[in-house]
């Protein structure tokens, strides 16, 4: 048997090819550095429902982006921002043309990529974005619906335009009257909550405050029950629960509330308790009451321009506090156009609000065995002067005799206590742990 031996003082004679190889290695991986930095979409591509009932696009991202937002301003229009940085779509593969949804347009915008998907005239879905399994993948679920679903959603919408036009082009078109002039875009402008900015995601960051918000008090009772049951006594209980549960369990997490008494705080003021604060996270507590005794069930808000007339009948009510405010100071009623430069300007906080409400309604529903009505968007004063992501929970109908009753116990409350409580743990590992907000 031969065997060959190489001295260890002597290196062998395939080395010096090694050490080439190994910098050439070196020089490519440096090279396609910058490229690894950037957010890569080969390719878009459409499949038909399983369950028959629409369509699902899928958004081949090489990795998560950082949000994303989806926007249906016609029926025929749905409008995707994705927010992640060096967006490329130079060379994604669209798909083809198909009968309903007919194209797919990709255009650049600041911090990512702006998509339209043109649908056939008479085609009615809803559409929602939600991530992949895998996180990278971005999917965009179209669910076939009616004309009329179609028409609440989208009255009053206009499309977002993806590459505004130059200052001139601006300017004439202000002089034809198409557009709002200076004076109205800065007053729109100047209403956006206190230290806000335009948001993206809250990768990297710590929920480190809590802002536990306990609806009306004071002069204000809020919503009265059957049996006399004020619906500020209630929500009050349950926000000190809940702040509570998180003092005991969470230990690393600032509880601060808007009010810890029977006091009245202005709607404007609670969200500039938040911001004072720092909070990274704003949960306002309300319960609902409608006329017809026999509805119930939780609601789970995050702010935006109403899509139904259910969401937009709760916040009339609960934004009719202002009535109660000193004149001197008193809040005013939101705009539909503030409502939608807040869509357009903080989308990272929109999707955060929606996912945490999100997982508030699975827990009320999974856990804690509570009727839910789903998860909805209205233009809630008190969520709009909050820097941070926001959800405003209907914890039931104090209308309801038997809602009432469980709302009163002490079992009752612990239980939609705990619920939320699961819901903020549950976002704080996604947040600091598995970066996926």
């Amino acid at each position: 048997m031969n065997q060959r031996y190489t001295s260890p003082a002597c290196p062998p004679s395939g080395l010096p090819n090694r050490l080439k190889s190994l910098s050439l290695l070196l020089l490519i991986l440096l090279t396609a550095l910058p490229a690894l930095a950037q957010q890569v979409l080969p390719r878009i591509s459409v499949a038909t429902r399983s369950d028959g009932l629409g369509y699902v696009l899928r958004f081949h991202f090489t990795s998560a982006p950082d949000s994303f937002k989806v926007f249906q301003p016609t029926a025929d229009l749905i409008q995707l921002a994705v927010y992640a940085d060096d967006v490329v779509t130079d060379d994604t593969q669209l798909p083809p043309p198909g009968e309903t949804i007919q194209a797919v347009v990709a255009n650049t915008i600041p911090d990512g990529a702006g998509f339209n998907i043109q649908l056939a005239a008479g085609s009615y879905y809803l559409a929602r974005a939600y991530p992949d399994a895998n996180q990278r993948h971005l999917l965009v679920a179209l669910t076939r619906a009616s004309q009329r679903d179609l028409a609440i959603l989208t009255e009053g919408m206009q499309p977002i335009n993806w590459n505004p036009p130059d200052a001139d082009s601006l300017a004439a078109a202000n002089e034809t009257g198409t557009l709002p002039d200076a004076a109205t875009l800065d007053s729109l402008a100047a209403v956006l909550p206190e230290n806000e900015t335009p948001s993206r995601d809250f990768n990297g960051r710590r929920l480190r405050t809590v802002i536990i918000d306990a609806g009306h008090g004071g002069h204000d009772p809020g919503a009265i029950g059957a049996s006399g049951t004020r619906e500020k006594d209630i929500v009050l209980t349950v926000a000190k629960k809940l702040g509570d549960y998180i003092n005991e369990y969470l230990p690393d997490v600032n509880v601060v509330y808007t009010r810890t008494d029977d006091t009245f705080i202005d709607l404007h003021e609670r969200g500039r308790i938040a911001n004072r604060a720092q909070g990274d996270l704003f949960i306002s507590l309300h319960t609902n009451a409608v006329t017809q005794r026999g509805a119930y069930g939780a609601e789970f808000f995050f702010l935006g321009v109403a899509r139904t007339e259910s969401a937009l009948e709760v916040m009339k009510r609960e934004n009719s506090v202002i009535a109660l405010e000193d004149p001197a100071t008193r809040t005013r009623e939101l705009t539909e156009e503030e409502l939608i430069l807040y869509e357009l300007t903080n989308v990272g906080y929109m999707t955060t609000s929606q996912r945490l409400a999100e997982k508030m309604d699975h827990q009320f529903t999974q856990r804690a065995g509570r009727r839910s009505r789903g998860v909805k968007q209205a233009g809630f004063i008190v969520l709009f002067q909050a820097s941070m992501p926001a959800v405003l929970v209907e914890l039931g109908f104090i209308s309801n005799p038997s809602e009432e009753r469980y709302m009163r116990t002490e079992r009752g409350q612990a239980i939609l206590a705990s619920a939320m409580f699961r819901a903020i743990r549950d976002y704080k590992v996604a947040l600091e742990e598995n970066g996926n907000y």
